[in-house]
């Protein structure tokens, strides 16, 4: 006789206990953790940290995160994202030595740039403060280019934890370092040196936890079999590597752009709203997609779609109920925390809270194309996103709008952009 399907929960306890059952919900949890313990920690040193920098540093911070922010996304040329999904460990340890090829080749090549064009790469930036610094540019690429495919590794074993942990130590380490230069007067260089320095933290403990079996699989790997797997697997380069620059140019951006078009003081004030609104994207909306990928990987078509509809279900309700206090009240909580100093950034977040919403929410399940193989539809989605944010800082500079409505008029535009994104998720899905 076969086994009485179970009865679906009813009540809130009942459900209570279907969500401390679910394994994607437990795997989220854990992989989120670190990220919510090291995000905890930058927020609660922030209202510090805007007492010990100006809104001019804070944006000369803001250009440089936005930048190795872009670069950092391709840094491995989306090599990292087949990990997961291959079907042996000796593949997989071969795959983590191509992504992590490819940044060291990268990296020497934005060497290269950086000495010949500093000066003016930080003119164009609408940063010529930031030119002496430039040099960490390609040093952070390479820390996050190794870094990136061992994440990806413990994803495949199932090493939440010790992913967890390991976003803490960057995330605590940046906070301190920061904290620590801003007390010695290091000016803006003090927020670029520390965010250098959480990286360096962030590759040393995942080096550490690395076990001996995937150092001998490491060590094995073969230049030859190398190239046979970067052709093998030429969608990641070809189409995933340019739909995630478009995506993180889309998102970063802007705030290069409000520093070219309205000055430092804005962009700081412009990256702090940023940097607040992002949290929730940061605390569970990418570590989900980590997550995601890893069980979309492993079901069938029937599965794949529940679970997108589970997941895009789930986070709309998240991001209503997180981003609703900052959009009621942003100036005044911004005032209240960082200092009269930092209200602007208040009215900014408020204007920004459409677009990061849908992006809290396509984020995750995006990874069904991944899982579909149609990396194609990231491209077209992510150059739609570009062509937003480029029509609409165009028709702010043409119609000479002030940074704020710009500002508003950028969100809207990315969120429709993201909207398209996500029913082009759906279609796939």
């Amino acid at each position: 006789m076969a086994a009485p399907t179970p009865s679906p929960p009813r009540g809130w306890r009942g459900r209570l206990r279907a969500w401390r059952d679910d394994r994607f919900l437990r795997r989220v949890a854990v992989l989120s953790s670190g990220t919510i313990v090291g995000q905890l920690v930058l927020v609660l040193a922030s209202p510090l940290l805007t007492r010990l920098y100006t809104p001019a540093e804070f944006g000369l911070f803001a250009v440089f995160s936005a930048l190795t922010a872009i670069l950092g996304t391709v840094i491995c040329l989306r090599y990292e994202q087949a990990i997961p999904v291959v079907a042996d460990a000796d593949t997989a340890a071969a795959m983590t030595g191509l992504a992590a090829a490819a940044a060291l080749l990268l990296s020497t090549g934005l060497a290269g740039l950086v000495v010949v064009f500093g000066p003016a790469l930080a003119g164009l930036l609408g940063a010529p403060q930031l030119a002496p610094l430039l040099w960490l540019v390609p040093v952070v690429m390479l820390l996050w280019g190794l870094t990136l495919p061992l994440a990806f590794v413990s994803i495949r074993r199932g090493a939440f934890r010790a992913n967890a942990l390991n976003k803490t130590l960057q995330l605590t380490t940046q906070a301190g370092a920061q904290l620590g230069l801003g007390v010695a007067g290091a000016g803006g260089a003090g927020l670029v040196l520390g965010y250098s320095a959480g990286y360096l933290a962030r590759l040393g403990h995942f080096l550490a936890v690395l076990d001996r079996a995937e150092w001998r699989r490491l060590r094995a790997l073969r230049p030859g079999r190398a190239w046979r797997l970067a052709r093998e697997h030429w969608v990641y380069p070809v189409y995933s590597t340019p739909a995630a620059l478009l995506q993180a140019s889309a998102q970063m951006l802007p705030t290069m752009l409000v520093a070219l078009l309205y000055g430092p003081a804005m962009a700081g004030w412009f990256g702090l709203a940023q940097r607040m609104l992002e949290l929730p994207v940061r605390l569970l909306s990418m570590s989900t997609s980590q997550v995601y990928l890893n069980e979309a990987a492993q079901g069938d078509p029937a599965a794949v779609y529940r679970l997108f509809v589970t997941t895009s279900r789930r986070f709309l309700v998240l991001g209503l109920l997180g981003m609703a206090p900052l959009l009621l009240l942003g100036p005044w909580l911004f005032a209240l925390v960082f200092g009269e100093d930092w209200r602007t950034a208040g009215i900014l977040v408020q204007c920004l809270v459409p677009a990061q919403l849908a992006r809290f929410v396509v984020v995750p399940v995006s990874q069904t194309l991944n899982v579909f193989r149609r990396q194609e539809l990231h491209l077209l989605a992510a150059a739609l996103n570009l062509l937003a944010l480029a029509a609409s800082f165009a028709v702010g500079w043409w119609l000479e709008l002030g940074a704020t409505a710009a500002v508003l008029l950028f969100s809207l535009a990315s969120t429709l952009a993201w909207l398209v994104y996500y029913l082009l998720v759906w279609r796939v899905g």
